[in-house]
């Protein structure tokens, strides 16, 4: 009798395990790139609405965002908005389990430390940013290790069978000074204080100030270091004039693993586009990042969106929408300048 008591207890004291050992070979498989090619994960940001009458509204939006990016052949997708959004999102893309492309995981980006992490977990989330020493910029190792907070999140996370992802930021000018061995030195104190190798590790670089121009300096990642732990730089250029491609050959040229394609790089980013734009503008621009065929498509992409006018958002939108760039994603997409002979994609 005490047996079989047993035998009934032990599918519920083992089912966490199992959805941690179930996320943690998703993800790890996501960000691992045994061929060498750079891997490209977008941060979408889902804004709630306030009028109830764009809330079902926005449920088609996240379905058909969703649906973009699982067939853009994104690695993964870092999903910022509401537990509501983060389960619609996750939920579309478990309803493609079986079909190809398959559903891609999700990362949550936290804004706050304190979320319910197994409201996350409910939500179908497979993995969460962990912002090491709350976001604020690293200057040695020894901030990473004294810092217990992300610690505790990381080890809250893999209880309720999320896969943390540490992001540690740096300021341009100590990127800038640190060699191979600094980096790898960061990934096995990481490795060590967790007492198991995360699935991955972000490095974000901050610019000097918010009018620089120029690129970020980047650390080196030795190859050892990106194979025992995938490691993704964040990209924030604005995309157009084949910025993004020439700043993800840069990672990969440092040794990165992957792109983490920031919210920053879609154009207006800070005008809360509409969900649909922002689903096929990822759609076209990580297929056309991820192709190998020839850049043939026509579209000229006019960056003017840092100007802050309502009107250039929505002339942005029709220019994009009609110049049909925005059809099929399993499509290679480019950007040519026809006159000038010259390739000017993402």
């Amino acid at each position: 009798m005490r047996t079989a008591f047993l035998l009934l207890l032990l599918p519920v004291a083992t089912q966490g395990l199992a959805d941690a050992g179930i996320t943690r070979s998703r993800l790890s498989e996501a960000f691992s790139s045994p061929s060498g090619k750079l891997t490209f994960t977008p941060e979408i940001v889902i804004p709630e609405p306030t009028d109830p009458t764009k809330v079902l509204l926005q449920t088609n939006a996240i379905q058909s965002l969703s649906g973009k990016i699982r067939e853009s052949k994104a690695n993964a997708a870092f999903i910022q908005g509401s537990m509501n959004a983060l389960q619609i999102f996750s939920t579309e893309q478990e309803s493609a389990r079986g079909n190809f492309p398959g559903p891609v995981p999700v990362i949550f980006c936290a804004q706050q430390d304190d979320d319910d992490m197994k409201a996350v977990a409910q939500a179908g989330v497979d993995g969460i940013i962990v912002r090491v020493c709350g976001g604020n910029e690293v200057k040695n190792i020894d901030d990473v290790v004294a810092d217990s907070a992300w610690v505790e999140t990381c080890k809250t996370a893999l209880e309720c069978g999320l896969q943390p992802v540490p992001e540690v930021t740096f300021g341009q000018a100590t990127a800038s000074e640190w060699s191979e061995d600094d980096v790898t030195r960061l990934v096995d104190s990481i490795c060590s204080t967790l007492e198991s190798d995360p699935v991955s590790v972000v490095l974000t670089v901050n610019p000097l100030d918010e009018e620089q121009e120029e690129p970020v300096e980047l650390p080196s990642v030795p190859k050892a270091v990106g194979k025992k732990v995938p490691i993704l730089g964040s990209v924030r250029v604005t995309a157009g004039e084949n910025r993004l491609g020439s700043e993800a050959q840069r990672y990969k040229d440092a040794g990165f693993t992957g792109a983490f394609l920031r919210s920053d790089c879609v154009p207006g980013f800070r005008m809360q586009p509409d969900l649909e734009v922002v689903g096929s503008f990822w759609g076209a621009c990580i297929s056309d990042l991820k192709s190998t065929k020839s850049k043939s498509f026509s579209f000229r992409s006019k960056n003017n969106m840092e100007k802050k006018a309502a009107t250039q958002w929505a002339n942005y939108q029709s220019s994009v929408i009609e110049s049909g760039a925005l059809g099929d994603p399993n499509d290679s997409y480019s950007i040519v300048d026809e006159a000038a002979g010259e390739y000017k994609g993402f």
